[in-house]
Order: structure tokens, then C-alpha cells, then sequence
């Protein structure tokens, strides 16, 4: 397999991929629909101030959602949402559980801590690996390289992001 060429050395292209021709996450400005939410905080994360009629839950990481949602979207009805707020990584998990339990994406507002210095910037991300479809946490940045832990392949952190597998695509080099 050919050894992938770096956007910046195609041809005097730019490095940079516009964000609309990619499935990157996006995140919305800061603001709430004056809908009752059930607020998650993960981790660390600083929660924004609960509203009267919302729900304020917090949990370790993104990976205890699954109890977590089980039991609350039981109870909520038409016209709730969900905020989510902590790392990258963990909102996406957090969504990903939400959307297979057959919540909309239109009910969630991701909230993540950590993007502050955009999308490409080097910070954890989880990595579906390409070769043998695995996930795990990685340092990296778009574009970057890593290492599968479990096939050891080398991978490209590729600019698509997987709503269902709540990782980005680690392409092998």
C-alpha cells in the first residue's frame, strides 16, 4: 500500500481541508434552547447553571452513559434535550449512546471542553483503527500519525469522525 502523502506536499495545495468537505465534529455557540434539558456533566467538567425544570446528572467518563441514559430517557418526554458537556471524546461517546437508544441529534447540544484551539489541534482523540477495527485513545492531531495498540499498524488520524463509532477514522499509512 503507498505510503500517503501529506495534503501540503500535493502539489502546493494547502494543508488545510475545508471543514465542510469533512465529517470533523461541530460544535454550535454557546446557548440553550429554553427547552428543559437533562444536563451531563463528564468528568471534570464544569456544568452550566441548571434552569428550573432541568436535570443535572454527572458521570466518571463518556463510557458510563449507557446506565446513565437507560434510565433517564425513560422518563423524558417530547420536548427535552440533552447537554452534554466534558471532553471531546467523551460528549461523542455520550452522543453515541444517546443516538442508539434513539435519541435525535436534534435533542443533543454537545458541549466539549477541550476544542478551544480548533479541530486539528493535537489533543485526545479516540481512533477507530482501519485495519483492525479497534478504538482507543490516542494523542494526535488531525492529520497525524499514531499506532494501533492492538495490530500495531501504523495509522493517519483521517478528517472523518464517525457518529457511531464516536471515533475518527485511523487510516493505515
Amino acid at each position: 500500500m503507498p505510503t500517503p502523502v501529506p495534503p501540503s506536499h500535493r502539489g502546493g495545495r494547502s494543508s488545510q481541508v475545508p471543514v465542510e468537505q469533512t465529517t470533523l465534529p461541530r460544535y454550535p455557540a454557546a446557548g440553550r434552547s429554553p427547552a428543559p434539558h437533562l444536563v451531563i456533566a463528564v468528568g471534570a467538567a464544569e456544568p452550566p447553571a441548571p434552569r428550573p425544570g432541568d436535570r443535572l446528572r454527572t458521570i466518571r467518563c463518556g463510557a458510563d452513559a449507557d446506565e446513565l441514559l437507560d434510565a433517564e430517557l425513560a422518563t423524558m418526554v417530547t420536548g427535552w434535550r440533552i447537554l452534554v458537556t466534558g471532553t471531546e471524546s467523551d460528549v461523542q461517546q455520550v452522543r453515541s449512546a444517546a443516538l442508539a437508544r434513539g435519541a435525535l441529534d436534534s435533542e443533543l447540544e454537545l458541549r466539549p471542553t477541550d476544542v478551544d484551539a480548533g479541530p486539528e489541534a493535537l489533543r485526545p482523540r479516540t481512533v477507530h483503527c482501519g485495519h483492525c477495527h479497534t478504538r482507543f485513545s490516542a494523542t494526535a492531531a488531525i492529520g497525524g500519525a499514531v499506532h494501533c495498540p492492538a495490530c500495531g499498524c501504523a495509522l493517519v488520524v483521517a478528517h472523518h469522525h464517525s457518529r457511531t463509532h464516536a471515533a475518527f477514522l485511523g487510516s493505515p499509512a
